[in-house]
């Protein structure tokens, strides 16, 4: 809203009940560019495979997957727009999103940008785990933390836009509303894919059979839910309530006869395995061998 709001090219919008910010009026030249995605003084950077879920015209070599990264030539190929003035004569942006998944050449071609910037040039970088962007990057940006809404709040959005069992799809989402809605409305078997996956860790007497084919995920979903559910086990545990997935509870009470030890060595594997998610790997291999160590906390 904020970037819409200053490309916005009507000055007589009236401006919000507090007197500051003006919403676009969505009726101007600018704001239909902007709506249609061609506003030649805004330009986003996606990794491949967001850009196609977002239904953007992304050029992917035939026989590869869309890359999971921001990669150094999705930089490259905006320095045109970079290095130009602006179209319209305003200020011009760019987006990054999620900037935790910018590989290190992309963000050290990034770097030489954001040292010199032109003048009418914005970046909006966006993501969750700022500790993930170089210190070289940060020390040049702004840093503003936006709070998430509660998990009531959440679930009341969810309810509202007709989610079926909210709570459920909100927890397998890692909590992140967007990311429950697009999995409820457009990605009916990646949400069934995931609650197997939790259901499978958490039943020691399922554990004989990997269900397939969770692996059709992501080594990086799965570690993630894993590493999730891991934290819930550690609180049932030490007799306290499940706060990632409080509607599996019940199934939990397993975790009284885990060693705490066991629990802590597993969650550090998934945590260095995690690093290395993104790395091309056989998924059904990947899978297996997280899954074996798992299968240790039940043996």
């Amino acid at each position: 809203e904020y970037i819409a709001s200053i490309l916005c090219e009507n000055i007589t919008r009236p401006a919000d009940r507090s007197g500051g910010f003006r919403a676009p009026c969505q009726q101007c030249a600018a704001c239909h560019m902007r709506m249609a995605g061609h506003h030649p003084d805004f330009q986003s950077i996606y990794p491949q495979a967001l850009a196609v879920e977002k239904g953007l015209t992304v050029e992917v070599k035939s026989g590869v997957k869309p890359s999971q990264e921001i990669r150094v030539d999705d930089i490259r190929q905006m320095q045109a727009f970079f290095n130009t003035a602006s179209s319209r004569g305003g200020q011009r942006f760019a987006v990054l999103y999620p900037f935790e998944q910018i590989n290190l050449n992309a963000a050290n071609a990034l770097l030489k940008t954001l040292e010199e910037p032109n003048a009418d040039l914005r970046f909006f970088l966006i993501g969750n785990k700022i500790e993930d962007l170089l210190p070289t990057i940060r020390s040049r940006c702004q840093v503003f933390n936006v709070e998430a809404p509660s998990l009531q709040e959440a679930l009341v959005w969810l309810q509202g836009h007709a989610v079926k069992q909210p709570e459920v799809v909100l927890s397998l989402a890692g909590n992140d509303p967007f990311e429950a809605l697009k999995l409820a409305e457009n990605k009916a078997e990646e949400l069934e894919l995931r609650r197997k996956w939790v259901e499978w860790l958490a039943a020691p007497e399922l554990h004989s059979q990997i269900p397939p084919p969770v692996e059709k995920l992501g080594f990086s979903v799965l570690l993630e839910l894993g590493m999730r559910l891991l934290q819930d086990l550690t609180r049932v545990h030490l007799n306290q309530s499940c706060e990632q997935f409080p509607w599996f509870g019940p199934k939990f009470l397993c975790a009284r006869r885990v060693n705490i030890q066991g629990l802590s060595d597993v969650f550090t594997l998934y945590q260095k395995q995690y690093k290395v998610a993104q790395h091309p790997l056989n998924p059904r291999l990947a899978l297996e061998f997280i899954a074996q160590r798992w299968q240790t906390l039940s043996a």
